[in-house]
């Protein structure tokens, strides 16, 4: 089966560089526009499977107008606890973020989703979309969600490896079109699709 993965348009948090885990932001009109342009790059799916933020929704309607849409919270973007709507230069000081940060998101920090529940979360709501999308007899689907939700999930199952998982941040309506394989997961890389970083 053929996924194409799509990282949401542009929003307000993206620009300040802030962490927006599950704060319901819309996109941009900028962001907007990035989407109509991404569409027409596109190859038609017969399906679109979508993280039920606004920002996700409003995204997937415009790179696949007119296509059948489901919501699955699995897509969500990462919960980022107390950190949630700061920048980086608001947060240096915070030991806890410090300590964040020295564990490459891998410590379990109190109230932070961390990488490997993010990932398994994210390869629950992929495998969900596969079975769901087989038993609809689709043969290639679109998924739109969230940019650190898509890099901790191909950093786990991306293919070929990438040295580590920041090599898997895509831009804004950027991702990658995968051939998808449900057990064990694997997602191939067909095709790398430029966004906006």
């Amino acid at each position: 089966m053929e996924l194409i993965l799509i990282r949401h348009g542009t929003t307000q948090g993206n620009l300040e560089r802030r962490f927006i885990g599950l704060t319901d932001i819309p996109v941009l009109p900028d962001g907007e526009e990035l989407a109509r342009e991404v569409s027409k790059t596109l190859p038609p799916v017969d399906h679109v499977y979508h993280s039920p933020l606004i920002r996700c929704v409003q995204t997937a309607r415009l790179l696949w107008p007119g296509v059948e849409m489901t919501a699955v919270e699995d897509l969500q973007e990462t919960d980022f606890g107390p950190f949630e709507g700061k920048r980086h230069e608001e947060l240096k000081d915070d030991p806890l973020y410090q300590k964040w940060l020295a564990t490459n998101g891998f410590g379990e920090i109190p109230g932070v989703e961390s990488v490997e529940t993010a990932a398994r979360r994210m390869a629950r709501g992929i495998r969900w979309i596969l079975a769901d999308a087989a038993a609809r007899g689709f043969s290639r689907v679109g998924v739109a969600s969230h940019g650190g939700s898509l890099m901790v999930l191909m950093a786990a199952v991306g293919a070929p490896a990438r040295p580590n998982a920041n090599d898997w941040l895509c831009g804004n309506c950027g991702g990658w079109r995968v051939e998808a394989e449900a057990e064990p997961l694997r997602l191939t890389v067909l095709e790398e699709l430029e966004g906006r970083k």
